[in-house]
């Protein structure tokens, strides 16, 4: 008899403690009576974001609008020349205003205390600033720019020193040399160059045939401040600072002329560590060279170095790693000049007009003027070795990078790459161009081309030397740099059993949250960047449970949008749809499924576009809930404190022997006793984080503390402590 009670008795404890999957037998009033005390909700919100007045200045970079990524952890690798991570995402990106500063209250995840605020803009010298968030602000100023040090737009420009125009100590420039040694090795790669442009300075290699303000010619071929400004923010829109550059910039073609013209490169800046040398060669429509010795190539600047890359100041401690080795400075112009006949060797008949139909191509010899060595006694210019241990000469490149697909040149050597970490991280073997192409687009529809090189093959950002070329209109159409695409991500979690008691493995309803702007300048000159698209996608997911809830969205735009586009994308399905939406005051209501259950891995997108654009303050506010049909009305769950819709029925809020607290009179919704909440949301991550914890099938009935250890102190502590428990698992 008493083996039949025990039996009955656990019987009925299993009923009472029944899983997800069997919620129609809960009975929310077990345990209640009439007299019981009402208890006291929580007060914690279980929010996951902050907000945080945000102030960054890079104002002093003359860079215009800069684009701007804040982490939450260190953001860039260990290597000797770090490189910007690609395993973690940014928690907030913006745009600065034309000014280069930002100032706004933005939301970031509550975790996120210690900030790397970091740019990729190759005009702002100091790319990583680190800061804490300290009573809700965080503030940071650039101190250093690539400022000019003297006007690059009007200044008679000078040359003193000796001249030459010898390539004795410049081999490198055509034949391979011995990489621990420097010395020429007996293995021609290029054409012997020519210098028919004129003389360089003999220490520094600063040209004698730069323009100044006195040519005639000048004002024509140099670029106006206003012109530079929207060039550097094409630059800036165009190229991140150690992150691989877009491939749509690549183009393996150079540079066609659509009419007869005359042509001159502008120097933008340069942000390397080496001393190269740069020539331009050109060859007709239709006959691309095959052969490395085909090119004819003209020295253009003997020694690239600008002076702006602080890399070797912060490896060494001191910045003169050039021994005064700077030739450059952003403005110098130089006018190229056509020879007709130099595929045979004749410089005769020089002229500064190209006819129409010439391709124009350049080549960059990777530390060329950096490597070179006085007859009889060797004299490196760029001391500059690598993680050559022990070695007595600055590190040695056989790389050539040409513009023009398959003439570009890399050794690829094994022994060095051993030798000297990261030499060779992209190798080259089948001569692919290393030159981005892309163009700055004025109001008036008028292209300026561009044209960025990478000088060796340890990155991919392309940004090691630009060049800006005129007169604008010349050229065959390029790609145009105007957009930039942010996001920001989280989780949302949902207990389906409100107002009665759950079993708080918060994972009934699981939803995949992204909300994506894309910005565009439009005008660089008048216009500050604004975002002209606005897209809010929402993914299901859901455990092992029966209940049958809906997905829907209340959306507040701050502005009205010029269009609204819906779909679904289940796999390869992809739908244009039309979801039903209510109009409430704060927003309007996107009815996405009423069951989530049938549609487990469908995206839902709702498009925003905005003619004339939004500012980061005008994002729209998105609030996902679930959601039953219940005859005139409807059961809702929101995140704690969040209010419900119009149709939501009232009824369910503080029912007898529900385990809800809200207080409507007093704006106070779906709060409860306890350190569980019904619903949240959880900032910067996607549903990959929690695969193999909320969302795996042995978890199921789990609660969410015993998974996440830290989850109980986060509650109690009322988001004080352990603000990364669900980051870290």
């Amino acid at each position: 008899m008493k083996k039949i009670e025990t039996y009955l008795f656990l019987l009925l404890a299993t009923i009472t403690l029944w899983s997800c999957h069997s919620r129609d037998l809960y009975d929310p009033n077990f345990g209640k009576t009439d007299n019981e005390v009402k208890p006291e909700a929580n007060t914690f919100d279980f929010s996951t974001t902050q907000y945080i007045n945000l102030a960054v200045d890079y104002s002093n970079s003359g860079a215009g609008a800069v684009f701007f990524s804040i982490y939450d952890e260190y953001p860039m690798t260990d290597d000797t020349d770090p490189l910007l991570r690609d395993d973690i995402q940014p928690v907030f990106e913006a745009y600065t205003n034309k000014s280069g500063i930002f100032n706004d209250v933005v939301t970031l995840p509550a975790y996120a205390e210690h900030l790397y605020i970091y740019t990729g803009n190759f005009f702002v010298k100091e790319q990583l600033i680190e800061c804490n968030v300290i009573n809700g602000s965080a503030k940071v100023t650039a101190t250093n720019s690539h400022a000019m040090t003297r006007s690059a737009f009007a200044t008679t420009r000078s040359n003193e020193g000796n001249q030459t125009t010898s390539l004795e100590t410049l081999y490198q420039l055509s034949f391979l040399v011995d990489w621990r040694t420097g010395d020429k090795l007996n293995e021609r790669i290029y054409k012997d160059w020519v210098t028919p442009l004129g003389s360089w300075d003999a220490n520094t290699g600063r040209p004698s045939y730069l323009m100044d303000s006195s040519n005639e010619k000048y004002s024509k071929l140099a670029f106006t401040p206003d012109e530079m400004a929207g060039i550097k923010q094409t630059i800036g829109n165009a190229l991140t600072n150690k992150k691989s550059c877009d491939t749509r910039y690549r183009q393996p073609f150079d540079l066609v002329l659509d009419k007869n013209s005359e042509v001159a490169v502008t120097v933008v800046g340069g942000n390397t560590c080496w001393n190269s040398t740069m020539g331009y060669y050109y060859y007709p429509e239709g006959q691309v060279p095959t052969r490395r010795e085909d090119l004819n190539i003209i020295m253009l600047f003997p020694n690239t170095q600008d002076g702006q890359s602080d890399f070797i100041a912060k490896k060494s401690g001191t910045g003169d790693k050039y021994n005064g080795n700077i030739a450059l400075q952003s403005g110098d112009v130089v006018q190229l000049m056509y020879y007709p006949n130099i595929a045979n060797g004749d410089l005769s008949g020089a002229t500064t007009e190209f006819p129409k139909g010439m391709r124009i191509g350049f080549i960059l010899k990777s530390n060329g003027w950096g490597m070179q060595k006085s007859v009889g006694d060797k004299k490196y210019y760029n001391i500059y070795k690598g993680d050559l241990k022990g070695s007595d000469v600055s590190r040695q490149y056989n790389a050539w990078a040409s513009s023009t697909e398959g003439l570009s040149y890399s050794s690829d050597d094994e022994e060095q790459n051993a030798a000297d970490k990261g030499t060779y991280i992209f190798p080259n073997s089948e001569g692919h161009a290393r030159t981005a192409k892309f163009a700055y687009e004025n109001a008036d529809g008028q292209q300026y081309a561009i044209v960025s090189f990478e000088d060796a093959c340890n990155d991919d950002d392309y940004d090691d030397i630009i060049l800006a070329l005129k007169p604008v209109g010349v050229f065959e159409k390029l790609p145009t740099p105007e957009e930039k695409v942010t996001k920001t991500t989280g989780v949302y979690a949902f207990e389906d059993l409100w107002p009665a008691r759950g079993d708080y493995d918060l994972n009934d309803a699981v939803v995949d949250f992204s909300q994506i702007w894309t910005w565009n300048t439009p005008d660089v000159e008048n216009v500050d960047s604004k975002i002209f698209k606005e897209s809010v996608n929402l993914t299901t997911y859901q455990n092992y449970v029966t209940l049958k809830s809906g997905l829907a969205v209340l959306i507040d735009n701050k502005v009205t949008p010029t269009s609204i586009k819906m779909k679904t994308i289940k796999g390869a399905d992809v739908r244009e749809v039309a979801f039903e939406t209510e109009e409430e005051a704060n927003g309007k209501v996107y009815l996405l499924t009423e069951d989530i259950k049938a549609n487990l891995g469908t995206q839902y997108i709702i498009e925003f576009e905005y003619k004339d654009g939004i500012t980061n303050k005008q994002k729209s506010i998105v609030k996902p809930f679930i959601y039953r049909n219940e005859g005139g009305g409807r059961w809702e769950v929101h995140l704690p404190y969040e209010a419900p819709t119009s149709k939501m029925i009232t009824s369910y809020f503080s029912a007898p022997g529900s385990d809800d607290l809200s207080d409507p009179a007093k704006g106070i919704y779906y709060v409860r006793e306890g350190d569980y909440p019904f619903a949240f949301f959880l900032s910067g991550v996607t549903i990959d984080s929690f695969k193999s914890t909320l969302l795996a099938r042995e978890n199921e009935s789990i609660r969410i503390n015993d998974l996440y250890s830290g989850f109980l102190e986060w509650s109690v502590s009322k988001g004080k402590k352990q603000k990364y428990w669900y980051k870290n698992q």
